[in-house]
């Protein structure tokens, strides 16, 4: 897929969405615009999550002393779970080094209904976790969705191969970041699917598959 094949594949995805007032809208976009099934996101690997974390809840759990004011797990919260679940899914992120990255979805919890742009690191976690509320405008980014969100909003032809090859988000794409979520927000959009449950999921779904379809690698040629 060259460059120009890619902007205009991202473009139609983009002008399809917006035209979208239901999920089913959203979920026939993949098919009529022949989206590579392999590209599109596994549901084995991520299911949808049908619960919300609500700052309060952050709290309570500050005040029971198993996150200290860090946002990290104490260092006693291991002797105090009683459940196998928590068990299972603490010995997972202990056993893959990431322990520390949970603070990062806990300052997003705890931010999740004011923008505050001074997050400098771990800017997926961090709006993963505003995510988790389920507070409305606040969808999920990765990089995926941000490439195709770059490509599709930038002019410069000139950027398309860089935007392609985007592979980490850090603070260098924070306008990225923050363009997408006011073109999540804004009129870009139908009120009929604003108003509708779950659209951020959907249109995440969407997007995630088209950023890893336009994606090339750094030593790849076009």
């Amino acid at each position: 897929m060259t460059d120009d094949e890619a902007k205009k594949f991202t473009t139609d995805i983009f002008e399809s969405i917006k035209k979208s007032t239901t999920i089913e809208d959203l979920k026939k976009i993949p098919d009529e615009l022949n989206v590579p099934i392999k590209n599109r996101m596994n549901l084995n690997f991520y299911p949808k999550i049908k619960f919300n974390i609500e700052p309060g809840e952050i709290h309570e759990l500050m005040e029971n002393n198993l996150i200290d004011k860090e946002f990290n797990f104490t260092a006693d919260l291991t002797s105090r779970i009683k459940d196998p679940l928590t068990k299972l899914l603490y010995a997972t992120l202990w056993k893959n080094g990431d322990l520390k990255k949970i603070k990062y979805i806990i300052k997003g919890i705890i931010d999740s209904e004011k923008e505050i742009n001074d997050q400098e690191n771990a800017l997926v976690f961090y709006q993963f976790g505003k995510y988790l509320t389920k507070t409305t405008g606040q969808p999920i980014i990765d990089q995926h969705v941000i490439r195709a969100f770059a490509l599709y909003s930038s002019p410069e032809k000139k950027e398309f191969s860089a935007i392609r090859k985007l592979n980490v988000l850090n603070k260098k794409h924070k306008s990225f970041i923050h363009n997408y979520k006011y073109w999540f927000q804004s009129e870009n959009l139908t009120n009929e699917l604003k108003m509708t449950k779950d659209y951020s999921y959907h249109i995440d779904k969407v997007l995630f598959a088209v950023g890893k379809t336009i994606k090339i690698s750094s030593n790849k040629k076009v």
